[in-house]
């Protein structure tokens, strides 16, 4: 108990000391209270239950919840490494390995989850369910759904425009060789 105090007193004197914009270390108790506050982080952030803060360069390593507005580095968790439920609002660049990856914006990098739910995302996802609402590179999951794709790799691959080649069970792509194709399709112009 006396370690758990002294943990405390030590977490809370580090938030009291430091009052600039740009943090090292950010422990995020919830939404709205972050040990050390600052709206940009460089270097290691703990979200305990659904910590949320502006700007995270470095290590995000959460217990549950992550909420980022723009991320550079390394998003994971204590769930095998990886987080449960990992969300990027606006930009993001780097590995993210979660349950559940909810970016928006503009992504790049690697994504690793049951769920990748990306805006526009440059890069390697693998994953259960992969989706992309605008355009995604390179996918590997049972099921993928881009509205634009280059490469899909799955049991069921869904585009409405591919870029390059689908191979799985059933393939959809409006401008594919048949809108559906078993095993492989691909852009019939490349």
């Amino acid at each position: 108990m006396k370690k758990l105090i002294l943990f405390l007193i030590l977490i809370m004197s580090l938030s009291i000391t430091s009052f600039s914009e740009t943090t090292n270390f950010q422990l995020g108790l919830t939404p709205t209270l972050n040990i050390n506050q600052g709206e940009d982080v460089k270097g290691v952030r703990i979200p305990v239950l659904f910590g949320t803060t502006e700007k995270v360069t470095g290590v995000d390593f959460n217990i549950f919840a992550s909420d980022v507005d723009e991320f550079t580095g390394l998003q994971g968790g204590i769930f095998l490494g990886a987080g449960i439920f990992n969300k990027v609002n606006t930009r993001f660049k780097g590995v993210g390995l979660g349950l559940i990856n909810l970016h928006g914006g503009s992504s790049e990098g690697f994504l690793f989850g049951v769920e990748n739910h990306t805006n526009e995302f440059t890069g390697l996802k693998v994953g259960g369910f992969n989706y992309s609402k605008s355009k995604s590179s390179y996918e590997f999951g049972l099921i993928n759904y881009s509205k634009e794709a280059f490469f899909q790799f799955g049991a069921l691959n869904i585009a409405e425009h591919i870029n390059g080649v689908q191979i799985g069970f059933l393939n959809f792509a409006r401008n594919g060789v048949l809108p559906v194709m078993p095993f492989v399709n691909f852009n019939w112009q490349l």
